[in-house]
């Protein structure tokens, strides 16, 4: 481009080279070996350590092994992180403990663990909502679940100076943007949606196309939903601009999941199991007796209007008895139908 194009009173058109928002890394900052330690297993290495063994046993005991591919696929997709970094404007110190570097940035080792806790047991925990029936407003609950355990998580890594976000950065509440939130906390969910079409459908040595599903998911979310956030953030529109930009990214993630639940969701006009805000955060992580789980499961059931007959599971943890969810294309006679079954599969 010509030095009188680039010059252009066009808006639009600008200065080439660097990104004109982006700093080299590393961050001019260090952070100490305890709270290096500390955020290793807050950011997720402790949550993996307890799921290793449930995923091993599943696949040891039911030859389920889902769990033990979603984990994997979870540590896969700790590959995007560097560029997320970058288009993100993210700073880790310079003292950390590295894992690998791309796109001109350090990726600390404690991130591959967190990926595996978010993008794969986060997000299989969204299948698992979503494979027994989820309504519109579990979806919306769900990416409030990720939102909250997402700023929860780097709240604390930021305030421990392991690293930190510069430049603007819209919606900043002790020193984390929460529009990340909501942008990481819908490919938690969209990663659980393509599980629940996918699992049931893939058979055999085709199981193996789950390892894709977390890296996949989180890159649709990303620049699906966030690529109208993304691209103000790395512009040299005025801040206001971008400020709006990054709000109606924010609005169209809770957009995202009413259509995740058109595609994958127990329709309205059907029952399904009485989930809130708290439930999703306390099943699992607060009720480690199978006893407990069951009888919140059924309570549940019973205020969620389910009724045997409904192809609704008795036990929501066994998962020949999950809903078969999303389009099915059926072929008979050369003639196509579209249609989408709730009946359960096994």
């Amino acid at each position: 481009m010509s030095s009188m194009l680039s010059s252009s009173w066009w808006p639009l058109v600008g200065a080439e080279g660097w990104p004109p928002n982006i700093k080299p890394s590393p961050g001019d900052f260090v952070a100490s070996a305890p709270a290096q330690i500390a955020f290793f297993f807050v950011a997720g290495a402790a949550a993996v350590i307890f799921a290793l063994p449930w995923a091993i046993r599943a696949a040891a005991r039911s030859r389920n092994y889902t769990p033990l591919l979603v984990i994997a696929s979870g540590f896969l997709c700790s590959q995007v992180e560097p560029m997320l970094d970058m288009l993100g404007h993210l700073h880790w110190a310079k003292n950390l403990v590295p894992a690998f570097t791309n796109f001109g940035i350090t990726v600390p080792a404690l991130i591959p663990l967190c990926y595996v806790a978010f993008l794969g047991l986060e997000a299989y925990f969204c299948y698992f909502v979503i494979r027994n029936g989820a309504h519109a407003k579990h979806f919306v609950m769900m990416l409030g679940l990720g939102i909250v355990t997402d700023a929860l998580m780097e709240t604390i890594g930021i305030n421990l100076r392991t690293y930190e976000y510069y430049g603007v950065q819209p919606y900043k509440f002790f020193g984390f943007p929460y529009w990340w939130g909501f942008i990481n906390g819908g490919s938690f969910v969209t990663i659980g949606a393509i599980l629940a079409f996918a699992v049931p459908r893939l058979k055999g040595a085709h199981k193996l196309w789950l390892l894709i599903v977390a890296p996949t998911g989180m890159m649709m979310t990303y620049f699906g939903i966030g690529w109208i956030h993304l691209l103000a953030h790395n512009s040299t529109l005025p801040v206001a601009a971008r400020w709006v930009a990054t709000t109606v990214m924010m609005a169209m993630m809770v957009g995202w999941m009413l259509v995740l639940h058109k595609l994958v969701g127990r329709p309205q006009s059907l029952p399904a199991p009485n989930w809130t805000l708290w439930r999703i955060f306390a099943y699992g992580k607060l009720t480690p007796k199978r006893s407990t789980r069951m009888a919140m499961w059924q309570k549940m059931c019973e205020e969620g209007g389910v009724k045997p007959g409904d192809g609704i599971a008795t036990n929501p943890e066994d998962p020949t008895q999950a809903l078969f969810v999303g389009p099915t294309v059926v072929f008979a006679n050369s003639a196509t139908s579209v249609g989408r079954s709730d009946k359960a599969a096994v």
